[in-house]
């Protein structure tokens, strides 16, 4: 097999554009559509010949930001309800899940969000009970790892991904509602 073939691509931004609204109408999962934008994007600047500063290249860019942008307010408004509902119903995983998906920056612009959507008499028993599972997680750490200051989350049975996820949680309800 030859290694020197190349395939040279051309794209349209009218194509492009219609292209990426074809994706995005006909997805049921928007967090795919937006990694494969961002993906595309990258691919394009990695493998572009035209010159990164041409019209013709910030064109195609700024078609693929657009269209990116929006799966991405998409997906955001998605995770705050799915957030807001994980903590109106307490689901550690759903909580945890969440958490993993996103950065840690856009966790917490969605987090802001969804306590601003749940009712204010809710807030402090939802608080309760982010910092007391907490807190409850480190002792039992603690406890398991036998040495003074040392966590074993392994030993105490405790999902390090959900533990970091709740712990941030409580650090927001911490230091944003009490």
């Amino acid at each position: 097999m030859d290694n020197d073939l190349i395939l040279s691509l051309q794209i349209n931004s009218k194509q492009l554009d219609s292209f990426c609204k074809k994706i995005i109408s006909r997805s049921r999962n928007v967090t795919n559509v937006h990694e494969a934008l961002v993906v595309l994007e990258a691919f394009i600047s990695a493998h572009s010949k035209d010159s990164h500063g041409s019209d013709n290249y910030k064109t195609i860019q700024n078609t693929l930001k657009i269209h990116s942008d929006q799966t991405r307010s998409i997906l955001m408004i998605e995770k705050t309800k799915q957030l807001e509902q994980g903590l109106l119903s307490n689901n550690i995983l759903l909580l945890s899940d969440i958490y993993n998906s996103l950065s840690r920056n856009g966790f917490y612009q969605i987090l802001t969000h969804a306590a601003d959507q749940i009712p204010r008499s809710q807030i402090p028993a939802i608080s309760e009970w982010v910092i007391s599972w907490a807190a409850s997680a480190k002792r039992q750490a603690e406890d398991a790892s036998g040495y003074p200051d040392a966590l074993d989350f392994k030993k105490a049975n405790i999902d390090i991904k959900q533990y970091q996820a709740m712990t941030d949680i409580a650090y927001f309800f911490n230091n944003t509602y009490i």
